[in-house]
């Protein structure tokens, strides 16, 4: 008899549970990664410029004739990493600042999502955050740019400490960070441009970037893994109050199917005894 009820509170505990489960789950939907390829696993060769470069991404360069760039796959400290290096010639030249970048641009319902989720990575920096002590212009840089086409924001990682530099239309968010060793760091666009002021763009360009100057030239590299968009399941649609009330209905049936059966087979067992 015992082994009966049981059997019967366990599947009104189950029918209950998917049915709290269902309600609270219906119209969620996981919202994908902003960014794509984001661990630039997959690479494409482009024919323009003889090279590599990972699928999905854009390959910036600024730089005078006598410099170079490249952007390469590695294995830095036993972990798969996209490496951006920048040679700086001594040579005078037009461009203050040799620089690669690694760009997507997003829009629409990636921007939001970028925009304002925590944004997390490896970095793997290889020399110290300079920059020019009255003026606080910076003279090299490792880290991550935002560019909306009017505001800028750098996360520059080096063993500098952690600090702001806050200009008109750029805002140099250093995050200490040692040199030589993988370290995992989190970023969040949104909070930055609140504490600058500015407004939520229409669009932008999410970018990794290694640069320098001529006042240190030579060969300068950084390495960059495990990129990551902390999203979250977000609700399309919810109940109506018709199928929430369907719902209680059915459980509230099914709930009185069970009491009912159970009545009859207590009964049944005990004309049986």
């Amino acid at each position: 008899m015992w082994h009966r009820a049981v059997s019967l509170i366990s599947i009104a505990l189950c029918f209950l549970v998917i049915s709290a489960a269902f309600a609270n789950y219906y119209g969620q939907v996981f919202q994908p990664s902003p960014l794509l390829n984001p661990n630039m696993k997959f690479w494409t060769f482009d024919p323009a410029t003889n090279s590599t470069e990972p699928y999905l991404w854009q390959i910036d360069v600024i730089k005078n004739p006598a410099d170079n760039v490249s952007v390469f796959r590695t294995v830095v400290a036993s972990r798969s990493a996209v490496a951006l290096s920048v040679y700086r010639s001594n040579e005078n030249g037009s461009s203050v600042f040799t620089t690669v970048h690694l760009r997507q641009d997003l829009h629409g319902q990636a921007l939001d999502t970028a925009f304002n989720s925590t944004i997390s990575l490896w970095v793997y920096p290889t020399f110290t955050y300079w920059y020019d002590l009255r003026y606080k212009n910076p003279e090299n840089v490792f880290g991550i740019e935002i560019n909306d086409g009017v505001n800028l924001v750098w996360y520059v990682f080096a063993d500098d400490q952690s600090q702001v530099f806050q200009f008109p239309h750029q805002r140099i968010v250093v995050i200490q960070t040692p040199l030589h060793v993988w370290s995992y760091r989190t970023v969040n666009i949104a909070r930055e441009y609140a504490e600058a002021g500015w407004e939520k763009p229409e669009s932008l360009s999410f970018i990794l970037i290694l640069g320098t100057t001529s006042i240190y030239p030579g060969n300068w590299t950084g390495y960059f893994s495990g990129l990551s968009v902390q999203t979250t399941m977000q609700r399309t649609q919810t109940l109506s109050m018709l199928n929430v009330e369907t719902l209680v209905i059915c459980n509230a049936i099914v709930m009185g199917i069970l009491v009912t059966a159970g009545i009859v087979m207590w009964r049944r067992d005990r004309l049986d005894m």
